[in-house]
């Protein structure tokens, strides 16, 4: 390994900022990290209260959307015996063994706060960028240091988004933001509005009706309702996303995606979960297995957005109020924000996300500041993102990568889709495999045709797990072929240790259909290359 010479601040010790760390190690950087609580994780490093400084929260039931195989690191696999949707101590566990295993903590500096990053002073010629921090007590008035560059890993959970309803200061009940919740007790025998159409929201409404509350669940227009699993009983991110789908067959994939938010709800407006007349269709998207077995218990009633409030409850838009609520929680996520940096170089006059890839604002005048993670859910793999936008980062830090001009840049911002300060959900398999190609890692299906064919038919039809990217290049992983081979494994032993279920390899031979595509492409390919050559 070259000798550390660059030093670079990396911001947060979540799940982005402990992936950044090791990619800033494996590319020769010098990884300084400040974290401003006393724990890694991010997110997932529970407490009973929000800590000082912190936006995004976990609560103490939760478990994860996506299945293990598909959002862990790619080349950090968990135990074949882990839950198939791990609760969130089980998470925070596995960030620590992460840390642990790659010797991650002793590049992180707790209880040490950002609160400004700026140009140095010679920042015109050398790049460099000055970080203000402060200790976890804030009693040192302050400390300035020097890298040669920054990547902001602090999440884009920047603050709380509550929208402004009309009333609502004239309320004398309790108003909260999801953000506050931790566990239904204290809300037993209470009457609970939830607003919100998304994860949480769907979430908390379930498991506040589950324990003797009456709760109202209130959204503008519907969602789609995703449950955990598919028709054939698994995780819905690993049997139905594949490449295939994505790159070829993309109206194939709608077809699945469609098909399954109508496995658990095949008439959305008889669960009150559709799209209201005239208001477009709905954006939000719900992964939720029990809205409609709440909702047909009448644990969970579904009403129109508030409008206004009341002294005692609320107004919604079909002019229905809802009288006697003592509670409202706002699960209405979050707004983007670096409260450290010049928003300038995240957002455009228009106030619409200006980063090269998700990751670099085009504005610098030198490439040395990044961030990772600014937007915080993709499906199927959030955290496989992360990671590559950290092994990206840290290439680019490192002067090993070539950047385009402004004006390709810009044009790359304005052909992908382009959120505002409210964070959207993104597809990111092709976006991963895009960074993928730029760090030259990403597996060459016509070399494999030769060396691997049965890997080349993987890398269309298997999930898009993250080992894809540790089969070659930088930081490659021996394990990562076995890796890609072993997830039907795992999930079949994490649901039942006695199953004598196949794997996916024994049920090769059984996938004619996809066999009979993957010729097809193949010859295509060779096809049009030769073609292309002549």
């Amino acid at each position: 390994m070259k000798p550390m010479n660059k030093r670079v601040a990396v911001i947060g010790a979540g799940a982005s900022g402990l992936a950044t760390i090791k990619s800033c190690v494996e590319e020769g950087l010098e990884p300084v990290c400040f974290e401003r609580h006393d724990q890694l994780g991010g997110l997932w490093y529970f407490t009973e209260k929000l800590r000082p400084g912190q936006v995004a929260a976990t609560y103490r039931s939760i478990i994860t959307n996506t299945s293990k195989e598909i959002f862990v690191y790619s080349d950090f696999p968990l135990p074949k015996e882990t839950p198939v949707f791990p609760p969130r101590q089980r998470i925070h566990q596995y960030l620590k063994d992460y840390a642990d295993h790659f010797g991650l903590e002793k590049y992180i500096r707790y209880n040490c706060n950002v609160v400004q990053v700026v140009p140095a002073t010679d920042h015109a010629s050398s790049g460099k960028w000055n970080v203000h921090f402060q200790d976890g007590r804030g009693q040192d008035g302050g400390k300035i240091e020097t890298f040669d560059g920054v990547i902001v890993c602090s999440g884009g959970f920047g603050d709380i988004y509550v929208p402004q309803i009309s009333g609502i200061e004239d309320y004398e009940g309790l108003t909260m933001h999801s953000n506050q919740y931790r566990e239904p007790s204290p809300f037993e025998g209470k009457r609970v509005v939830v607003v919100g159409a998304a994860f949480t929201a769907g979430e908390l409404a379930c498991e506040l009706g589950r324990h003797y509350c009456k709760v109202y669940l209130s959204m503008r227009n519907g969602t789609n309702v995703m449950p955990r699993l598919a028709k054939n009983g698994l995780p819905f991110f690993l049997s139905g996303v594949n490449r295939a789908n994505l790159t070829f067959l993309s109206h194939t994939g709608k077809r699945i995606f469609e098909e399954h938010k109508k496995c658990r709800t095949p008439d959305n407006e008889l669960y009150g979960l559709a799209a209201k007349k005239n208001r477009g269709q709905p954006e939000s998207i719900m992964s939720n297995d029990e809205i409609q077995d709440c909702i047909a218990a009448g644990q969970v009633e579904i009403i129109d957005e508030i409008v206004n409030f009341t002294k005692t409850g609320v107004v919604l838009a079909d002019g229905r109020t809802v009288s006697d609520v003592d509670v409202v929680i706002f699960a209405t996520g979050y707004l983007i924000q670096y409260k450290m940096l010049d928003q300038k170089l995240i957002f455009d006059d228009s106030g619409y996300l200006n980063l090269y890839k998700y990751i670099l604002p085009v504005e610098l005048e030198h490439p040395t500041l990044t961030i990772v993670g600014v937007l915080s859910t993709f499906i199927p793999s959030t955290w496989n993102t992360f990671e590559l936008q950290g092994r990206w980062s840290a290439r680019l830090l490192s002067g090993k990568m070539t950047l385009p001009c402004k004006r390709r840049m810009q044009e790359d911002i304005r052909r992908r889709p382009r959120p505002t300060r409210h964070y959207k959900v993104l597809d990111c398999t092709l976006y991963q495999d895009e960074l993928a190609r730029d760090l030259g890692i990403l597996p060459s299906v016509l070399k494999l045709l030769f060396t691997d064919p049965r890997l080349a038919y993987a890398f269309y039809f298997l999930p898009p797990v993250g080992a894809w990217y540790r089969l070659q290049g930088q930081a490659s992983w021996t394990g990562a072929r076995n890796a890609i081979f072993s997830v039907w494994g795992n999930i079949f032993y994490a649901m039942n240790p006695r199953s004598t279920k196949r794997t996916w390899k024994m049920k090769f031979i059984e996938h004619k259909r996809c066999i009979l595509c993957f010729s097809a492409l193949v010859l295509a390919t060779i096809y049009f290359r030769r073609t292309y050559t002549a």
